[in-house]
């Protein structure tokens, strides 16, 4: 995403819903976050299947990189349910939405709600995450 379309952090409200962010896992991609994360399991190995993780970290992408945010951002904890599988066949769609924005002092804490659902709108993937951002 070009970096004159991201949000300001600042500019934020509780409530507010993010672009839906497409994407497709590809057998290239699955091979590159295995040998990441150093993970050997066979059942992911030539089977189409796509780690959950995997899909965390690239429905997270997504939303990062729908946001400025500053240096000094923390992320601080997310929450996962995987609902069920992806393979490299599927197509897969990303929302989020802003759940819950606190200001403490010289710090934000945004709390971010994400789904994800495959090409069929079954979901996938439910969840949130949190991020403290200092306040300029």
């Amino acid at each position: 995403m070009p970096e004159q379309s991201k949000i300001e952090y600042q500019d934020l409200k509780a409530g507010q819903e993010f672009p839906p962010a497409a994407f497709q896992v590809d057998s290239t991609t699955v091979d590159d976050y295995l040998k990441a994360i150093e993970e050997d399991n066979a059942i992911y190995k030539n089977t189409g299947l796509v780690p959950p993780m995997a899909v965390a970290a690239l429905a997270l992408k997504s939303l990062i990189s729908a946001i400025s945010m500053p240096p000094g951002t923390i992320h601080v904890s997310q929450e996962f349910e995987f609902i069920d599988t992806v393979n490299t066949q599927d197509t897969l769609t990303s929302r989020a939405g802003v759940s819950r924005i606190q200001e403490r002092g010289k710090l934000h804490l945004i709390s971010i709600d994400i789904s994800v659902s495959n090409q069929k709108q079954k979901p996938v993937l439910a969840g949130k995450t949190g991020f403290i951002l200092p306040v300029p």
